[in-house]
């Protein structure tokens, strides 16, 4: 259970110290150093987790990788891909932007490296965050697995209200359920390429996303 307390809770103070400006509230920079923080973050919260009576990182799949693990983690990434389109639908009959402009823009001006950074740290951090060590210790714990599963992922949710704003939690809903599903089905590494599959466009393909945003604002603020 302490492993979950450390993982859960650490994700949130660092999100909530990113957002409140303790980082610094310009460009890239806060959000390479929330990033490296979670890391500290998940490699303490793993640490723990192997101390810990009843946690298996091989009933987990921490150690194992293979074309089954592959399968379910390009499925689920797939679906969550597909379910974007539904997203935009949702986002505009709920009267709010699909995307977080600003927030595209900001990445799309980082280096590669530091994109590619905030993709490895979002793919695999926060599925040992919330996944491993967030589900499997709570499970090691005694809590029955849909309690287990559902606990990380209402925080994986909330967290991500204070970077992507409130209609985005639609799309977070759907993306975070996938993966704890990649995780449950396919162990660690199916959840960690299905993260991967998610977010590589917002992050590598930022530009282009930026602009369309900027675009589509532009053209309401024109409308109205």
């Amino acid at each position: 259970m302490i492993a979950a307390l450390v993982a859960l809770v650490g994700a949130m103070l660092v999100v909530l110290a990113r957002s409140s400006g303790l980082f610094g509230r310009v460009g890239i920079r806060p959000r390479l150093i929330a990033g490296s923080l979670l890391w500290v973050v998940a490699v303490a919260g793993f640490w723990l987790a192997l101390r810990q009576p009843g946690f298996d990182p091989q009933r987990l799949g921490l150690w194992t990788f293979g074309w089954r693990q592959a399968g379910y983690g390009l499925l689920f990434g797939v679906l969550g891909l597909l379910s974007f389109p539904a997203y935009i639908l949702a986002a505009k009959r709920l009267g709010g932007e699909p995307q977080n402009a600003d927030a595209l823009e900001m990445i799309a001006s980082a280096a590669l490296v530091q994109r590619l950074f905030l993709l490895v740290t979002a793919a695999c951090a926060e599925e040992l965050i919330f996944r491993a060590v967030g589900i499997g210790s709570l499970m090691a714990a005694g809590l029955p697995h849909l309690a287990a599963a559902a606990l990380p992922l209402l925080v994986f949710v909330l967290l991500h209200r204070a970077s992507w704003g409130l209609v985005h939690l639609v799309f977070v809903i759907v993306a975070g359920t996938l993966m704890t599903a990649a995780f449950v089905v396919g162990g660690l590494w199916a959840a960690i390429l299905a993260h991967l599959i998610v977010d590589a466009p917002m992050m590598l393909a930022g530009k282009a996303l930026a602009r369309r945003g900027s675009a589509n604002k532009h053209m309401m603020n024109e409308s109205i």
